[in-house]
Parts: structure tokens; sequence; C-alpha cells
């Protein structure tokens, strides 16, 4: 497999394979068809965001975990061209970190072409805090209702428990940072019980 790609379809399969669940049982708790589960796992599709969110939800894990593909380490150094990432309907996700020990951050970088969003008008909550670096051209954030308009070097930092969701409805591509904290991401005890099943090491909230 060629530096930076990698199968998220694999990846969740072994997840599913670890819990015992069925593509029809995860599509229930993921809020999806099955036969949206059997796609994304032969890798004939490419998630939005909002999709991967609701299956890390489903799951129980961090939704870093579709974008890792080595072990653990003290410092991370990924080079530009080596970053897994995964297109879909006018949208790149690029990881920018995987896992450090003790690590709450999960950096990524988006790209999205113009009309392109998180996934249609589907909001997103969870733990933690949410931080946004608008790199080209804007993009507006919905947050609790309220519309933000991000624009290239502008900031926003919000509590990810409030509904939220991006998009670019202008005509130019936008890139972003994106950074997701999720608090106390230690998962000693867990690496130490579970050390034949890495993914859940990844186990958040």
């Amino acid at each position: 497999m060629a530096k930076g790609s990698f199968s998220l379809g694999e990846k969740l399969r072994q997840l599913r394979s670890e819990r015992n669940i069925s593509q029809r049982d995860l599509a229930r708790l993921a809020g999806l068809s099955p036969n949206a589960i059997s796609l994304i796992e032969r890798d004939e599709t490419s998630p939005s965001v909002a999709t991967l969110q609701n299956l890390a939800n489903a799951l129980n894990i961090r939704m870093s975990y579709f974008f890792e593909e080595e072990a653990p380490t003290s410092i991370l150094h990924i080079k530009s061209g080596e970053r897994p990432k995964i297109e879909s309907e006018g949208m790149t996700i690029e990881g920018m970190g995987k896992i450090l020990p003790d690590q709450e951050l999960e950096p990524f970088l988006i790209t999205l072409e113009p009309k392109a969003g998180s996934g249609g008008e589907r909001q997103v909550v969870h733990t933690g805090h949410e931080f946004v670096y608008c790199l080209q051209g804007k993009i507006e954030y919905v947050i609790d209702g309220k519309i933000y308009l991000i624009e290239a070097g502008d900031i926003l930092i919000f509590e990810a428990a409030l509904p939220h969701l991006w998009r670019n409805p202008f005509d130019s591509q936008a890139k972003l940072i994106l950074v997701l904290q999720t608090p106390n991401a230690s998962r000693e005890p867990i690496q130490r019980h579970f050390s034949s099943h890495p993914s859940v090491t990844h186990i958040g909230r």
C-alpha cells in the first residue's frame, strides 16, 4: 500500500469484528442504511464528515482512528505528501496527527470545493472543544443556529457540545485546519487490559 493511502473499509470491518456487530446493527446505531455500510467497507464510496462522526459515535471511538496507520509514538513529524486522506463529494479530509500518549487533540486539514460542506444539513455534537483556522477562501460555520463567516486568517473556537456544521456556499475553494479536542484522553488502563484489540485504545467519551 502506498504512503498516505489506507483502507477505511478495512478499519471499519475490523472494528465491527472486534465488537461482534453486524452491518445492520451498525447501520441502525449510526443512522445509516446497511447498503451504505457495505459500500464504505468495500471502499466503493467515501463517507462525509458527518457520516464519519456518526460511525465514530456509534462505535464509541474518536474520529481520528479512521486516519491512523502506525503505532503511537512520542513525536509526530508528518511530511506534506504522506498524510492519509479521504476525498468525498467536493471535500478532502487529511489526517494531520495520529495518537500520542494522552493526546487530546485531533488535527485535520479540510479542503472544501465550492458548494461543499460537512455533510448536508446534519449537525454534529460531541464532547470537548473545536478549533478552526481558515487558511484560504471563506466558509460558513453554523453553531447553535447562528452563522459565523470565517475568512482566511480567522479563528473560531467553541464548545463542541453545541450543534454545528460547516459549509462553503461560495464560488472559490476553501481550506481550513480543524482541531478536535477530547478531554481525558488517557488510554493507559485500556491499553493494558486490551492489548490484543488495538482499536479499543481509541475508545472515547
